[in-house]
């Protein structure tokens, strides 16, 4: 494998049977998830197009699956790398989802609620979990839960990973959740705007956008977990930049259905942060995702390389599909 190509060496390579029968049923987990860890997928810095997948790297159709490098966070307090701690109600799109895969190992990730039955989040979250909890409304996550904290516990009957997704190149890398029961709407708990048909393939260059979930500060955060925890949410803002400049980046990987945004002032999302949204205002109204965390650099989400989010305009139609929501 040559220096140029994806480090393929990050992700890890493991057999998942993964569980397709029967309705999940929602249920409430306090406890803290055994080896709970957080990951977000890294691509290593590269000048040229990547090699093909060798004979030893199995293709997506394979039965078994690529899983993103596992990391464990040592800090009591993990973060947006360079973010802000965010207000109790400041992102009530944003849920926490803590999955569970056969080797025993749990990560984080982050999601945005589309509709009272549908979550919206990263393929390379879901792919291969045996299990899932969604926390709503939840600005700080504790572990182990308090008792009046109400958590979803979803199956992978209960997911729909796009048909394309590409765990080798990360493209087409979202999905939705299609939880067992309705959420409860409240200041804390709401849908986030998606884009309208009439701005779905706005150029967003030069536009300042939002990056949210309780992922770690930098990549040196290792360490065992203790069986007490807080995880507060935060929020880092960057200017979107054009795709050329993640190109220079990560090669002819990026797509069209990217989005690439700006690491200035080590501002990025970390480990944990992986399917959570990237939002902007249009002509001053709410808040609208236009992305969701996919990947970034092995150098580091602190070392202000930029970060790459799937673009959701490229995916309004499969999502309203889906989830017959009107944008």
């Amino acid at each position: 494998m040559s220096s140029g190509s994806i480090v393929r060496c990050l992700l890890l390579l493991c057999v998942v049977l993964c569980a397709t029968d029967g309705e999940a049923s929602p249920t409430y987990r306090r406890s803290k998830p055994p080896k709970m860890g957080m990951f977000w997928t890294v691509i290593q810095n590269v000048s040229g197009p990547p090699v093909p997948p060798s004979a030893s790297i199995l293709s997506a159709a394979s039965t078994a699956l690529y899983r993103p490098k596992l990391i464990i966070d040592r800090a009591s307090l993990s973060k947006v790398a360079g973010g802000t701690v965010a207000k109790n109600d400041q992102f009530p799109h944003l849920v926490s989802i803590i999955l569970l895969f056969a080797d025993g190992s749990d990560t984080l990730c982050g999601g945005s609620i589309l509709a009272d039955r549908f979550i919206l989040t990263a393929a390379h979250c879901l792919y291969g979990m045996q299990e899932a909890t969604i926390v709503p409304g939840q600005s700080v996550i504790q572990i182990p839960f308090p008792p009046d904290i109400v958590t979803v516990a979803i199956k992978p009957a209960d997911t729909i990973l796009h048909p394309g997704y590409d765990p080798v190149d990360i493209l087409n890398d979202i999905a939705l959740i299609r939880l067992p029961q309705p959420l409860t709407f409240s200041a804390r708990v709401q849908p986030i705007r998606l884009p309208s048909w009439t701005n779905s393939y706005v150029d967003l260059t030069g536009y300042d956008s939002i990056v949210s979930g309780w992922g770690a500060q930098s990549n040196d955060d290792y360490a065992e977990l203790v069986d007490e925890m807080r995880l507060d949410l935060r929020f880092a803002t960057n200017t979107i930049v054009p795709n050329a400049v993640c190109h220079r980046v990560y090669g002819s990987i990026i797509r069209d259905q990217q989005i690439c945004v700006a690491g200035e002032g080590g501002r990025n999302p970390c480990q944990g942060d992986s399917g959570g949204p990237l939002t902007v205002k249009f002509d001053g109204q709410r808040l609208t995702q236009v992305g969701i965390v996919s990947y970034g650099s092995v150098l580091g989400c602190e070392n202000g390389v930029p970060g790459v989010y799937t673009r959701v305009s490229s995916y309004v139609e499969w999502i309203v599909y889906h989830t017959g929501i009107v944008t």
